[in-house]
C-alpha cells in the first residue's frame, strides 16, 4: 500500500519534477517507509514518476519503487497489493522469468511485460498503477476492478498529471471544488460513483476496472483506453455456474471463496490485525483468519462498559475465536476535536457522518501499536444484500411483476422483517427522499444539477439495483472513506469481501437466498452457522462504527464546527441560505435534529478552505 504520482508532458519549460516531488511529499502518510522521484527517458517528452512506500511485502530496499524490469524497458509505480502474486510468480517462472526480489511489485511488472493490458484480468487484488514503456514513450494507467485504490488524473492535452490524492494536483492546476459533487453528497449521501467525477472540477479519476494510456504524439498527448472488467458479464457467468446447486453446495461455495479471500490477504511480512465492528462481515473475516494465525488483535470502536457500542458483541466474538480485542473510545472534547480535524485533512473531501472519524481513530490506534495491516468487512452488505432497503426493493419488484413463488416468499418474510425495523421506522421515513424524491433537502445554496434519487427504477430489478450499490451508490464512497482513513494513518486496509470472486458470487445468488426470515444476507448468515456466535449471526441491527454523534456534538464537536464556520464566513457566505445565521443553522439542536446539518457544516468548512 503506497502513494503514487507522476506526470508526462511535451512542454520543455514545465518543471514537472518539482510538481511530482511536491505531490509525493504531501502523500508521505500513505508511504512513510521510502520516497523516490525519478525522471524517465522519453525522447522529446518529459516523464517523471514518484512513489511513497508503505512496506508490507519484501521489506528490502530492492523492492522500492519506481521499479524497472531487468530488460530496462518498463518502469512501474504501484499502489495496492496483488494477493495472488505467488501464483503469478510461479507461472512466470515457468516462462523463464528470473526474479530479483520477493515483492508483488516485480511480479506485477513482469506480468505486464508478458501479457500487456491483459495482465490486469489475472490480478486478484487492489491496485492503481502507472507503467512507462521506454521504447514507445507510452504511459499506461490502470485501476482495480472496483476502484478500491484511487487514481486521479489532470490532462490538458499537452501535460498529464496523476496521483493517489487529489489536493496537490488541484492546487497546482488552479481547480476549484465541484459543487455538484458536494450537492449530491448532501442530498443523497454518496459522493464517488462509477464515472470520472472527483471532488474538484476539472480533475478526473480513472474509472474502476479500466485502463487509460497516453503517448507523446507531435504537439500533444494521444489518449486511448478501455475497460478490462465488466461486472454484469462476470455475474452472469457466475449465475450460470450456480444453476443446479442446492443450498448446501452454495453455502460451501461461500465458505470456500471467503476462506481463500481471507487467506491470500494474510500474505504480509509485517503484523496483520483485524478491524471488528461486532457485525456479521468483520466477524466472518475473524472466523476465517484468527484460528490460523496466533495472537491476532482486533481493533474495535467501543468500550466494554458502553453497552450501546460494538464492544459487547466483540467480547462475545472473542469468546469464540482467538482474537485479542483492542478498544478505541475517545471521550475527551480535545480528543474529539483533534480527531475531526485529522479526519477532514486525510479525507480532503466532505463526509456525511462522524462515523468516518471513528474509522480513522481505529486505524490510528492500530498504527500506534505497530500494526501496518488491518483486515475488515467492507463490501459484505453490498455483495449479499445486507441493507434493509432491499426488502423494500424486493417487495416493489414483486408487486410490479408478481409471481406465485416470490409472493409466497415475501409474505412469509415480511412480518419478521417489519418487526425488526419497527424501531427504526422514523429513520427510514426521514431518509425516504434519497430513494423516492429529490433527496434529503439540503439547505445550502450550491445551485448544482439534479442527480435524481437512489431508488429502483421501473426498468430495474433488485439484482440490477444491487449491482449499482457495488458500482455507484454505496461502495465507491465507502471505499474512499476507507482508503483515506487507513492511509492517513499509514495502515493498509485489506477487504476480503471486495475479492471479485466473492462479489460476483454474492450478486449472482437469487434474491430469495439473500432475503429470508426477515434478514438480509441470509445465505451468508446460514453459511456461517457454527463459525460465529448466533448473537452476531442472527443480530438484525446493522453494525458499523457505532458513533453517538449527538453525544459528540454535546461534548464540544458542535462548537468546533461553528467556530470553524465563523472563521471561514467570508468565503462561504454566498452558499448559506438567505438570512442564514451560522449559530442557528448549526447550533447543537440543529446539528442533532436536521438530517443534513452535520454534512453541511463539514462541506462548508472544506469549501471555505478552498475559497
Amino acid at each position: 500500500m503506497c502513494g503514487i504520482a507522476g506526470a508526462i508532458s511535451i512542454r520543455a519549460d514545465l518543471d514537472i519534477t518539482a510538481l511530482v516531488d511536491d505531490i509525493t511529499l504531501s502523500q508521505t502518510a500513505r508511504g512513510p517507509d521510502a520516497r523516490a522521484v525519478r525522471r524517465l527517458a522519453c525522447g522529446q517528452a518529459q516523464v517523471v514518476f514518484g512513489h511513497n512506500r508503505l512496506s508490507i511485502i519484501d521489506l528490502s530496499e530492492a523492492a522500492n519503487q519506481p521499479m524497472t524490469d531487468a530488460a530496462r524497458r518498463f518502469t512501474i509505480v504501484f499502489n495496492g497489493e496483488i494477493y495472488n502474486y505467488r501464483e503469478l510468480r510461479a507461472e512466470l517462472e515457468t516462462r523463464g522469468v528470473v526474479f530479483a526480489t520477493a515483492s508483488d511489485t516485480e511480479v506485477l511488472l513482469e506480468a505486464y511485460r508478458a501479457w500487456g493490458e491483459k495482465a490486469f484480468t489475472r490480478l486478484f487484488g487492489m491496485f492503481a498503477l502507472a507503467i512507462h514503456d521506454k521504447f514507445t514513450g507510452r504511459v499506461v494507467l490502470a485501476r482495480d476492478r472496483f476502484g478500491v485504490k484511487p487514481l486521479y488524473v489532470w490532462d490538458n492535452g499537452r501535460t498529464l498529471v496523476f496521483a493517489s490524492t487529489p489536493g496537490r494536483i488541484a492546487a497546482w492546476a488552479g481547480l476549484g471544488p465541484d459543487l455538484a459533487y458536494v450537492e449530491r453528497g448532501l442530498r443523497l449521501k454518496y459522493y464517488e460513483d462509477d464515472t470520472e467525477r472527483t471532488p474538484y472540477a476539472g480533475l478526473t479519476s480513472v474509472p474502476a476496472g479500466c485502463w487509460t494510456a497516453v503517448t507523446p504524439s507531435g504537439a500533444g498527448l494521444r489518449r486511448e483506453g478501455g475497460r478490462y472488467y465488466d461486472l454484469a458479464s462476470a455475474v452472469a457467468h457466475e449465475r450460470a455456474v450456480q444453476v443446479g446447486m442446492d443450498v448446501e453446495a452454495l453455502e460451501r461455495r461461500i465458505r470456500e471463496r471467503l476462506a481463500d479471500a481471507c487467506d491470500i490477504r494474510m500474505r504480509a511480512d509485517v503484523p496483520v490485525g483485524l478491524s471488528l465492528s461486532g457485525g456479521v462481515d468483520s466477524s466472518a473475516v475473524a472466523a476465517f483468519t484468527a484460528p490460523l494465525h496466533a495472537d491476532m488483535v482486533g481493533y474495535s470502536f467501543g468500550h466494554p462498559d458502553a453497552p450501546e457500542s460494538e464492544a459487547p458483541l466483540v467480547e462475545t466474538l472473542a469468546g469464540w475465536t482467538p482474537v485479542r480485542p483492542r478498544y478505541v473510545w475517545p471521550t475527551r472534547p480535545a480528543e474529539i476535536a483533534d480527531l475531526f480535524w485529522r479526519t477532514l485533512a486525510v479525507q480532503d473531501a466532505p463526509f456525511p457522518h462522524a462515523s468516518m472519524m471513528a474509522q480513522h481513530a481505529v486505524f490510528r490506534a492500530a498504527r500506534a501499536d505497530g500494526v501496518k495491516v488491518l483486515l475488515g468487512g467492507q463490501g459484505g452488505d453490498e455483495a449479499f444484500m445486507g441493507y434493509r432497503k432491499f426488502y423494500l426493493f424486493y417487495a416493489q419488484a414483486t408487486l410490479r411483476r408478481p409471481t406465485f413463488a416470490d409472493a409466497v416468499h415475501l409474505g412469509a418474510a415480511l412480518p419478521s422483517f417489519a418487526g425488526a425495523v419497527a424501531g427504526r421506522a422514523s429513520l427510514f421515513w426521514r431518509e425516504r427522499g434519497r430513494y423516492a424524491g429529490k433527496g434529503l433537502g439540503a439547505r445550502l445554496a450550491l445551485h448544482a444539477e439534479d442527480d435524481g434519487n437512489m431508488g429502483m427504477s421501473a426498468d430495474q430489478d433488485p439484482a440490477e439495483r444491487q449491482r449499482l450499490d457495488v458500482t455507484r451508490y454505496s461502495l465507491p464512497s465507502l471505499l474512499r472513506y476507507e482508503d483515506r482513513n487507513s492511509l492517513g494513518a499509514s495502515v493498509e486496509s485489506r477487504l476480503p469481501f471486495m475479492d471479485h470472486r466473492v462479489i460476483e458470487m454474492g450478486l449472482a445468488l437469487p434474491e430469495r437466498a439473500k432475503l429470508a426470515n426477515g434478514f438480509g444476507k441470509w445465505m451468508l448468515r446460514s453459511a456461517l452457522r457454527g463459525r460465529i456466535p448466533d448473537a452476531i449471526r442472527l443480530n438484525r441491527d446493522k453494525r458499523g462504527f457505532d458513533v453517538n454523534q449527538d453525544r459528540w456534538i454535546d461534548q464540544g464537536l458542535g462548537q468546533v464546527l461553528r467556530d470553524a464556520l465563523h472563521e471561514r464566513r467570508a468565503g462561504i457566505a454566498h452558499w448559506l441560505p438567505a438570512g442564514g445565521d451560522i449559530d442557528t443553522l448549526f447550533g447543537d439542536a440543529a446539528l442533532k435534529a436536521e438530517r443534513t446539518a452535520f454534512a453541511e457544516a463539514v462541506s462548508l468548512i472544506w469549501l471555505g478552505d478552498r475559497a
